[in-house]
């Protein structure tokens, strides 16, 4: 035995403890605002003509009417509704001098931006920044609110659905849009979102897009500071909903710990909605209150389900806790939701992988107790073949067949390796590492291949042939730009050369705490 094995990592707790049955939800932290300048300048397009009429539009106008009403104004909550007059002399009358934040040198505190004074931006200030985010949407749209609403939204679906790992039947996607055009706090999240993606087109090295991606901090905040000031279940559905997006963004922009970062600060949003449903908790066998995981991934709610899979994603790509902690009580009805479609992972490898974080969390409750009750389940699980509206290929179905068994392979390696603490070198492990390779070359050149992500770095920390560390490396570092699904594939390709010529140097056998250490050396939460 080698001598790593004398430095073993504790037990890992949920971050969030159980919820006492009494216990009230906790109120959200209430994060700093980031000071800017007085007059600071507001985004920029990176060299690009934000040409349009000098004039404020009448969508900005009314989006800044609309969200004094949402949101409280700084000074002491009072505000005095300025006039048009005043919205005009404030807004800058040549757009081309809008300039970009620039990003410190080093990772501050809790913020991608620059503090350059002690100030607090004004309510004018953030009503500025609201507009200026419409300016690259084209004048001839229509100025309706609703129709405009649509086409943003049409514009971001269609950066989102490239990322997406099938487009949803008309039955999910409607109704999600027009759950979309009723939130003020889901719009402008995605306002930023077309913005950032819009930079990112025009730079595909993505270098420009770092002196906007301070906004990500900058809108989480102010989405923090309404939540707090508001007690209405709908409007804590909606701020959940909208710093979702945000997190999203902040994982393909920024980085994993920025986006984990916000996943973690999104949690009192999370709590608030479950404690709202009685049906979402059960009780634990400790007395406690614990969230249903089948009941609230299961949930009608988008936002919820979104956050609990990224919360359980989180929790194996980084070695960490989940923020909850979840029970077992029956088993997800894959059919209730699909939420398969954005993701591509099925439904009950989606809670096999949460109940292995649960059980690595130190949760031993039924079906916990017995890591071969996992494994019959996962050996049993039959994809299910799907056929897209709109497609007649059959490279398509195939492709995403392959994605979906090799979740069978990732979960298999984490149920081995993450609760019975076998080795790489088991031969089970590497029947499935195997497999997951071969997978990966059946969907090569496709853009559905950014869905092997978490299949490659599975693959990769138990990968024990210099060939298949090759090809996984490879395959990681092109996870970068638009072509990212969750995380970023650089950061964990470092992690993996860190593991491969430390403990795994020369094909030696590792162990899944291996792999969460050199995570925690390479990318420190």
């Amino acid at each position: 035995m080698g001598t790593h094995r004398l430095d073993p990592i504790p037990r890992l707790r949920p971050i969030l403890p159980a919820i006492p049955v009494r216990a009230t939800c906790p109120e959200a932290p209430n994060f700093a605002t980031i000071g800017v300048s007085k007059g600071s300048p507001v985004l920029n397009d990176s060299g690009t003509s934000c040409a349009r009429a000098s004039v404020p539009s009448i969508l900005g106008i009314g989006l800044r009417y609309s969200t004094e009403r949402l949101l409280p104004a700084p000074n002491n909550g009072s505000s005095t509704r300025p006039s048009t007059e005043d919205f005009n002399h404030a807004w800058p009358q040549n757009q081309t001098h809008l300039t970009n934040y620039r990003l410190p040198s080093t990772r501050g505190s809790g913020s991608c931006l620059e503090r350059t004074t002690d100030s607090q931006p004004n309510w004018d200030y953030f009503a500025r920044v609201i507009e200026a985010l419409c300016t690259f949407i084209p004048p001839s749209v229509d100025s309706t609110k609703e129709t405009y609403f649509v086409h943003i939204i049409h514009e971001y679906q269609l950066q989102r659905t490239s990322c997406c790992f099938m487009a949803p039947p008309t039955s999910v996607r409607d109704p999600l849009i027009n759950r979309l055009v009723g939130s003020k706090a889901t719009m402008w999240a995605i306002y930023l979102g077309v913005k950032l993606f819009q930079v990112l087109d025009q730079d595909s090295c993505g270098t420009n897009i770092r002196g906007h991606i301070g906004w990500i901090d900058k809108f989480e905040q102010k989405f923090d500071i309404s939540f707090n000031n508001s007690s209405s279940s709908n409007d804590a559905a909606d701020w959940l909903f909208a710093q979702l997006e945000l997190v999203y963004l902040s994982f393909v922009m920024v980085d994993s710990l920025s986006g984990y970062d916000l996943l973690r600060k999104a949690l009192p949003k999370f709590l608030r909605l479950v404690t709202v449903d009685p049906k979402l908790s059960v009780e634990h066998t400790s007395g406690n209150l614990v969230v249903s995981f089948p009941r609230a991934f299961g949930s009608l709610q988008h936002e919820l389900k979104r956050f609990i899979f990224y919360d359980t994603n989180a929790a194996l790509v980084l070695g960490v806790p989940p923020l909850v902690e979840y029970g077992y009580d029956g088993k997800c009805d894959p059919i209730s939701h699909g939420f398969e479609w954005v993701h591509g992972v099925p439904i009950p490898l989606v809670e096999t992988i949460s109940q292995v974080n649960s059980w690595r969390a130190g949760s031993r409750d039924a079906p916990l107790d017995d890591w071969r009750n996992l494994e019959r389940r996962v050996l049993a699980w039959e994809p299910q073949p799907v056929i897209v509206e709109g497609e007649d290929s059959a490279t398509g179905s195939v492709a995403r067949l392959a994605v979906q068994e090799g979740w069978r392979h990732v979960a298999l390696i984490y149920i081995y390796m993450g609760m019975c603490g076998v080795s790489s070198h088991d031969s089970r492990v590497q029947t499935s590492i195997s497999q997951i390779v071969q997978l990966g070359e059946t969907v090569a050149n496709l853009s559905i291949s950014l869905h092997m992500f978490t299949h490659y770095v599975v693959a990769g920390l138990g990968a024990r042939y210099e060939k298949h560390r090759s090809i996984i490396r490879e395959k990681l570092l092109l996870f970068k730009n638009k072509r990212v699904w969750l995380f970023r594939g650089p950061e964990f390709s470092r992690v993996l050369d860190h593991l491969w010529h430390g403990v795994g140097a020369g094909g030696a056998p590792v162990v899944w705490d291996d792999y969460v250490r050199s995570r925690c050396t390479v990318l420190p939460l």
